[in-house]
């Protein structure tokens, strides 16, 4: 199983190093080909290269349960502040850590970590409020793609922008807020109103490290793995 990237990601960007394995009580996705998917899980417990995991619970269920019956092969991802860290494994037993139903996984090798050699974009849909830092009115504007060095939006033909004009955006990523300066680089005229692209000004190596493993884990997410 490697990760595979769509149109919105070029395998030449990407590189793939040694890393380290995930903490306990870390949460992971863990993905099979019985059920197709990335399913969520977390780490119990490891010694060498033996993970206990919880049971994800079963995608076709109609009431939440763990899944019945374990693939032979699996393969683990979690965010690291590196990137994104990923093992390949297949499960020995089935046990339980403590109450929790668990898998004991054995891994086929060491982590690798993959990174970003330059900024990925992706499609997104979010809710974004741009004030400007010169005449403090704020506008409300959706977020169409996003990438480490900055984002494109729809607004209003209304909104009044100007190249260079220094803003604050402010969005959610992963749930949890992202406040940023932007300057404004280019806007045009699209069906329903005007799309903005604005660049990230002096963005934190931590919210850096942040929006780079949001972007990385949109573009797993979509296009799963082979």
């Amino acid at each position: 199983m490697q990760p595979a990237f769509g149109e919105t990601a070029n395998p030449d960007d990407v590189t793939r190093r040694p890393g380290p394995w995930p903490e306990v009580n870390q949460r992971v996705e863990i993905f099979g080909s019985a059920w197709g998917a990335w399913l969520t899980s977390r780490v119990e417990d490891r010694w060498g290269d033996r993970l206990t995991v919880a049971v994800p619970r079963d995608p076709d269920a109609p009431t939440p349960r763990p899944l019945a019956t374990p693939p032979e092969a699996v393969a683990l991802r979690w965010n690291n502040p590196r990137g994104i860290g990923m093992v390949e494994g297949r499960v020995e037993r089935v046990t339980r850590a403590g109450i929790v139903p668990a898998w004991e996984l054995v891994a086929a090798g060491e982590p690798v970590v993959f990174q970003r050699r330059r900024y990925a974009r992706v499609p997104v849909v979010l809710r974004c409020r741009v004030t400007g830092l010169g005449r403090r009115s704020s506008w409300a504007v959706t977020i169409l793609d996003l990438a480490e060095g900055g984002v494109r939006c729809l607004a209003s033909s209304s909104a009044p922008f100007d190249p260079a004009e220094p803003v604050r955006l402010a969005f959610d990523v992963d749930g949890a807020p992202f406040t940023t300066r932007a300057q404004v680089v280019r806007w045009e005229l699209a069906p329903g109103g005007v799309l903005v692209a604005f660049r990230f000004d002096d963005l934190p190596r931590g919210e850096a490290d942040r929006l780079r493993r949001f972007v990385f884990r949109q573009e797993l997410a979509a296009t799963g793995a082979r």
